[in-house]
């Protein structure tokens, strides 16, 4: 472990912004990297973790750990799982298995069907409307660049339209419109009004597929969890980086460059720092409360008024037993009801089986409507989530051992989550993402190029980030090469993940199986006309 620096001293080699898993990722590769340099991370939070938080609850044995912020993790995030051996910590498989739940229809009581497959139980023609969009996205995404969205072909035409409007271009029925939308609104925090179309394509690419993104086995990015939690990393990252060198408590309001050879970090509590550089890790939304000498290049303050974060609403309901895993479901929950002006049909937008790996029974589910439901009286709302919850699962379910949740748009020095997202417009300011401001280099899930918006994205952002501060601190050709070669190595892990044909067919055996099943159901049909007209003519 390292040896603790006092605050006192000052002077710093780099100073990081912000105690999330990119920021302290960061700092953790810089000391690894480059020995005896001299590290400090300022956290305007009481906690450290950014947009994870991991929180006991009451429940069956007792008390456990569930994940109110960012939790899941899967076989392709290659950068993710490179931390977690690094510290020593292991994941556990998304429970699935037993039927599946879902509402739909836009009526005053909206229906609710069983379903088995990935999936949603869909008429013909919408099932096929879905496959031929998500095979038309997917294969636009494979033409974009990760780290370089902005200079794909017809980047321009998709950059000016919104995801709302690309949606509705390339669908033509109500109930596609709606399984997208509300898959979106789980990953994203939002649905796709303003969102460029680009920004989705790029989400895709930089997530490997549709599939990809939304499926919860099958290297899905639900496909596994942390065992003991997400935050857990970061309280890890800490540890080894040494407790006196994360200061909690200090939001910057300052960083000035008008020196050439230093950077001055100034804090609200009046703490003043020096350093050689900066990486300033905090979400886009946050980063613009600080006070730059000399001012960033207007492009960048632009490119930022180009984006949108996320507003997600979490909740955790712990039981007695897994009652919907003795009913034969696995916990999963989607409502794709039509939007009825207030409150979505019901406050649930996704839920799913959150049992943890001591097996202490739990759903963890996404709130519909943020905007609505965040403003109702938080007994109300938790009324509204058990009883929306036991009309699918039950009477069991307004009873549980404990109940927490998270709205994240009201968490300071946060104001959002998971992501920022580009809206229409963006691409024109798009390469200012990672471009360093003299001294102060730039992290965060956003600036990611494999799993954007993902914990992976986070931790890749961070060695990147490092990765170039490494190559500005040493002329130490081991040093820089370490720091590169890891990185890179992960990187063309997932470019590898990426050019595989069968990551990009758009949901794989199921869909083929699927699509199957409806090719012989339409012969079967045509067989069945074709004789019933025969019997007609020979009568």
């Amino acid at each position: 472990m390292s040896q603790p620096i006092s605050a006192s001293d000052g002077e710093y080699d780099v100073i990081v912004i912000g105690a999330g898993l990119s920021g302290l990722t960061a700092a953790y590769q810089l000391r690894n990297t480059i020995p005896g340099c001299k590290v400090i991370v300022l956290e305007a939070k009481d906690r450290i973790g950014g947009r994870t938080l991991t929180v006991p609850l009451k429940c069956a044995g007792g008390t456990d750990y569930w994940d109110l912020g960012g939790q899941w993790v899967c076989r392709t995030q290659h950068h993710i799982l490179w931390l977690l051996k690094e510290l020593g910590m292991g994941q556990y498989p998304q429970f699935t298995d037993g039927t599946k739940l879902q509402q739909s229809g836009n009526s005053a009581k909206p229906m609710i069907r069983t379903y088995e497959s990935e999936i949603p139980s869909l008429p013909l023609h919408v099932l096929l409307d879905l496959l031929n969009f998500e095979r038309k996205a997917d294969s636009l995404a494979r033409d974009i660049p990760c780290d370089a969205p902005w200079r794909a072909k017809n980047a321009d035409d998709y950059d000016s339209i919104t995801f709302e409007q690309f949606l509705a271009r390339e669908t033509w029925t109500q109930g596609a419109k709606d399984v997208v939308e509300g898959g979106f609104e789980v990953v994203n925090g939002s649905r796709g009004r303003g969102h460029s179309a680009l920004n989705y394509l790029f989400y895709i690419s930089s997530g490997i597929s549709n599939k990809s993104l939304y499926d919860n086995k099958n290297a899905g990015a639900q496909e596994s969890k942390i065992k003991g939690g997400a935050q857990p990393l970061s309280i890890k990252l800490q540890e080894r980086l040494g407790q006196s060198n994360v200061l909690l408590s200090e939001p910057v309001v300052s960083i000035d460059q008008s020196s050439r050879s230093e950077v001055k970090v100034r804090t609200l509590s009046g703490k003043s720092f020096t350093c050689k550089y900066v990486i300033n890790s905090i979400p886009m939304n946050c980063s613009v409360s600080i006070q730059y000498l000399p001012e960033p290049p207007s492009k960048r303050h632009m490119f930022i008024g180009h984006t949108k974060v996320g507003n997600l609403l979490k909740f955790i309901a712990t039981y007695k037993t897994a009652f919907w895993r003795d009913k034969g479901y696995s916990g999963e929950i989607f409502n794709m009801s039509t939007n009825d002006g207030s409150n979505y049909r019901g406050p649930l937008l996704y839920v799913a089986d959150a049992t943890s790996p001591n097996d202490s029974p739990a759903l963890v589910g996404f709130i519909n409507n943020p905007l609505y439901w965040g403003n109702v009286e938080d007994c109300k709302r938790k009324n509204a989530i058990l009883q929306h919850l036991a009309t699918f699962l039950g009477s069991e379910a307004l009873t549980p051992i404990d109940f927490m949740e998270k709205h994240w748009a009201k968490e300071p020095y946060n104001g959002g989550c998971p992501t920022n997202m580009m809206m229409t417009g963006a691409a024109e300011y798009w390469d200012e993402i990672r471009v360093p401001f003299h001294r102060v280099h730039w992290a965060g899930t956003e600036t990611a190029t494999h799993w954007m918006g993902y914990l992976s994205g986070a931790v890749q952002s961070g060695l990147r980030a490092a990765d170039e501060i490494v190559n500005m601190l040493t002329t130490s050709e081991e040093s820089k090469g370490n720091s590169s070669d890891l990185l890179q190595s992960l990187d063309n892990l997932g470019d590898v993940d990426r050019r595989s044909e069968v990551s990009w067919t758009s949901w794989g055996v199921s869909g083929l199986w699927t699509l199957g099943k409806i090719g012989l159901g339409l012969v079967a049909a045509g067989l069945v006309t074709a004789g019933v007209q025969a019997l007609l003519q020979a009568d």
